[in-house]
This record gives structure tokens, C-alpha cells and sequence, in this order.
């Protein structure tokens, strides 16, 4: 029997989460609001509608992107017990195992790490819950359900067209998730910055999508998963912190977004190359020379 098409399963997971997110705008719940004391100073968390709904959401993102990754050859070959299961409930023959076990030479994405390829879409799914509510009127909440249905099918196809760097279409596939990526960061730093929210909410959200996003930009490194995702939190710590310290500042939210997506540029960079092999004299020239040409142009433009 023929492979299963991951494409069935994106869909299934894309109108499902479009439904989730529609159902946001009709959804009422009561609002519970739990107060405490962090450094000093009251702080009140509201427990609402759109915060279950981003859980749950998220949680649904990341069993149906499992699914997608699950239905790619490579992956059908981790373990052995799991593969003499499916042979023997007749997913597929044994020649076409024999056959696909040349293809990969017995390498295989190990089922303990399929959790790396679950942060770009709940990143996106994070960012439309964060920024559906606040749209102007319906044709922009269409417009925005829209957008993010087609992103969550485009990281789909990209995630699983980037599972094995050998395959065809890995380069143009990975070169689409960095856009997606640094797009959905760019919006989530906007939103984020415009609402002026308590720096302990505004950087704890920055801190966590900016975790997931650099997860997927540093996956393709090849590195051990634990040493990847260790420096995606290390990024996303640097991330919250500079929002924190930004919020004391008067800026524009576009002025306030565009130097968080030039800092996360930056430290995803550094984080590339310090996880192939090192930072070099040459590397720390070139990003500091396009750190200084972003900042001149933002300093220039933004309002």
C-alpha cells in the first residue's frame, strides 16, 4: 500500500483550526482574573476565552503537525517494532519498506524529537489568537482567518518538505519557512509592542513565540535537538529582555517591532554559526555592519 499523503492530514488540521479561530469571535466565557505580586508591584492575569482557546489550539497544532511529520517515509522507519507493526497490520509491504531503506541508507528522525518541527506552527497559531480579537472590523478578521489558514498549510507543506535535506525541493522549501518565520515574528512583535500591555505579559509572550520561531530556523542545523533547543531559549530570553527594556521607551509600534525583528535576525544568526562550528571575526563584521544599516534605515523612516 502506497504512503500515506500528508496533504489529507494538513487539511483536516488547517479546517479544524479555522473553525477553532472562528468560533473565537462568537465565543463567550467568564473571565477570571487571579491577582498576585511580582517584584514588588500587583499584577492581575485574566484567565478568557481566548486564553483556552490558545491552549487547546496549540495543543491540537502540535498532535496535527506530529501527524503530518509521521506520514513522511523517513519518519515511517524509526524503530523497527514500529515497522514490523505496520507490516503486519498491512499499512505497506515489506518491499516497499526494502525500498525506502535504500533510499534513506537506515537513517531516520528519531519519534523522541518530532517536538522540533511543532514551533512555527504554534507560533502562528499563538499570533492569530493574539491578533484576531483586536481586528477593526470583519472584513480585516476575514481577511486575517484567511492568512492564517495559509500559512498554517504553507508550514505544513514546508515542514514536511524539510525533513530530510536530501529530498528534492529541501532548499526552496526551507528557504519558504525562513520567510514564513521571520513574517510571523515581524507581526507578532508588532502586535505585541502596540499593545502596551505589563512588560511581565508583553515579554513572557515575546520570551515563548520567540522560542518556537527560533526552533525552526535552528533545526536545520543538524546539531543534537537538546543543544538546539537550548540555544532557541536562549534567543527568546534575549528577546523578552529587550522588551522589557523597550517598553520604557517612547517609541512607535512599527519603530518598537522592526528593532525586535533586527535583534532576533541577529541572535538566530550568531545561533546558526555558533551551533555549525563557530563565531568568527568575519561573522561578528557582517552582522554588525547590517545591524547598523537596519538601524540607519529604521531611525530614517520609521515613524
Amino acid at each position: 500500500m502506497d504512503l500515506v499523503d500528508y496533504r489529507d492530514r494538513a487539511s483536516v488540521l488547517v479546517w479544524v483550526v479555522l473553525m477553532g479561530l472562528a468560533a473565537q469571535h462568537f465565543l463567550t466565557l467568564p473571565v477570571r482574573a487571579f491577582t498576585t505580586t511580582f517584584f514588588g508591584s500587583p499584577i492581575t492575569f485574566s484567565l478568557t476565552a481566548n486564553t483556552v482557546l490558545g491552549v487547546l489550539l496549540a495543543g491540537l497544532v502540535a498532535s496535527g503537525t506530529e501527524a503530518v511529520v509521521l506520514a513522511h517515509p523517513r519518519s515511517q522507519l524509526e524503530l523497527p517494532q514500529l515497522t514490523r507493526s505496520r507490516v503486519g497490520a498491512g499499512y505497506y509491504s515489506s518491499s516497499r519498506l526494502t525500498d525506502l531503506g535504500n533510499t534513506w541508507d537506515g537513517t531516520s528522525v528519531s519519534v523522541r524529537n518530532h517536538w522540533v518541527f511543532w514551533g512555527a506552527p504554534i507560533a502562528v497559531i499563538t499570533v492569530a489568537v493574539l491578533l484576531l480579537p483586536s481586528a477593526p472590523s470583519l472584513v480585516y478578521w476575514l481577511l486575517g482567518l484567511i492568512l492564517t489558514g495559509a500559512a498554517l498549510g504553507f508550514s505544513m507543506a514546508g515542514i514536511f518538505h524539510t525533513i530530510d535535506p536530501f529530498q528534492a525541493g529541501y532548499r526552496r522549501a526551507r528557504l519558504g519557512m525562513n520567510a514564513l518565520t521571520y513574517a510571523t515574528a515581524l507581526v507578532l512583535f508588532l502586535v505585541v509592542y502596540r499593545t502596551r500591555v505589563r512588560s511581565v505579559v508583553s515579554a513572557t509572550e515575546v520570551l515563548a513565540v520567540s522560542s518556537l520561531l527560533a526552533l525552526e530556523l535552528l533545526r536545520g542545523s543538524e546539531r543534537p535537538t537538546v543543544l538546539v533547543a537550548l540555544y532557541a531559549g536562549v534567543v527568546g530570553l534575549i528577546l523578552g529582555q529587550a522588551t522589557w527594556a523597550l517598553n520604557y521607551w517612547r517609541l512607535d509600534s512599527l519603530t518598537g517591532g522592526m528593532v525586535l525583528l533586527v535583534l532576533f535576525y541577529n541572535v538566530v544568526g550568531l545561533s546558526q554559526h555558533a551551533l555549525q562550528g563557530g563565531i568568527r571575526r568575519r561573522v561578528l563584521v557582517e552582522y554588525g555592519l547590517i545591524t547598523v544599516a537596519a538601524m540607519a534605515l529604521i531611525w530614517e523612516f520609521a515613524p
